[in-house]
């Protein structure tokens, strides 16, 4: 007899914890961005602070910066900066990512190819894009085509490395079935192979915008051609810090923007990468 109130009580709590939950689940978002909200207001504060009574010949602080965006950010000198690097960059990464992915899959599923030129591609994808910004300066000239060629190799190497990784990480035994069944190698490729590599191919092209733009800038500031890097260089040694530091802003942005849209890439491509995360 006293087993019946026993389980309609334990059953009550369970019913409350469970109905609980939720708004306990609810809130740790908002928690979350309460917390990095005030971070970035610390942050500010003290950067604030230290511009001004430490280093304020050296230190823009974010209020003086703020001040100089809506001019900088409206003067065409600065829009088609923002225009030079923005046009290289895309060229750039169309005329590497296409390749490296072809590159990758080739490199993946073809044992000779991928024995002969993986010390070439882990060696260059190891040296920094600083170091070659020098040579093709000299090759190419101090143009546009330098800049290109430099951001193209850039975005070039992850995509090679991550879609051929993603190429040969197709299951031995899912190979072994389609041999069996004497699948068409075209066929392969389009049903087998590119699956497992595309989620690879996005992500090294997730990769590769950001060493794309990390190009452009350097060969910008080593090769005095018109662009963000320069304009952040120029500003920097007049000591106009404020518009440095919207420029620096503005690139940044950029990243940001360009990471964004490539993770949603990859949340569409690849949905399953994310399901574990959320």
């Amino acid at each position: 007899m006293s087993t019946t109130p026993d389980t309609t009580a334990d059953t009550g709590v369970g019913t409350t914890a469970k109905a609980a939950s939720p708004a306990v689940s609810s809130g740790g978002p908002s928690r979350d961005v309460t917390g990095k909200l005030v971070a970035a207001a610390a942050v500010l504060l003290v950067w604030q602070i230290a511009g001004t009574a430490w280093l304020p010949d050296y230190l823009p602080t974010p209020l003086g910066v703020l001040g100089q965006a809506i001019p900088t950010l409206t003067s065409a000198s600065f829009l088609g900066s923002v225009w030079e690097t923005v046009s290289a960059v895309v060229l750039g990464l169309l005329l590497g990512c296409v390749p490296g992915i072809v590159a990758g899959l080739l490199i993946g599923r073809v044992a000779w190819l991928r024995h002969l030129s993986t010390p070439y591609i882990s060696g260059l994808y190891a040296m920094p894009m600083l170091a070659i910004v020098p040579m093709a300066t000299i090759w190419f000239g101090y143009n546009d085509v330098t800049r290109v060629i430099v951001v193209a190799l850039s975005a070039f190497l992850p995509c090679a490395v991550s879609t051929a990784d993603g190429a040969r990480a197709l299951p031995g035994n899912l190979a072994d079935v389609a041999r069996v069944l004497n699948v068409p190698r075209r066929r392969f490729i389009t049903d087998f192979v590119l699956p497992s590599a595309l989620p690879f191919a996005v992500a090294g092209v997730h990769v590769a915008v950001g060493r794309a733009l990390v190009g452009a800038a350097a060969v910008e500031f080593l090769a005095n051609l018109d662009g963000l890097g320069t304009f952040i260089l120029t500003n920097a040694r007049s000591f106009a810090q404020d518009q440095a530091f919207v420029g620096v802003a503005v690139l940044a942005l950029l990243g940001v923007l360009a990471r964004a849209g490539t993770e949603r890439l990859i949340r569409r491509v690849a949905p399953w990468q994310h399901a574990g995360r959320e």
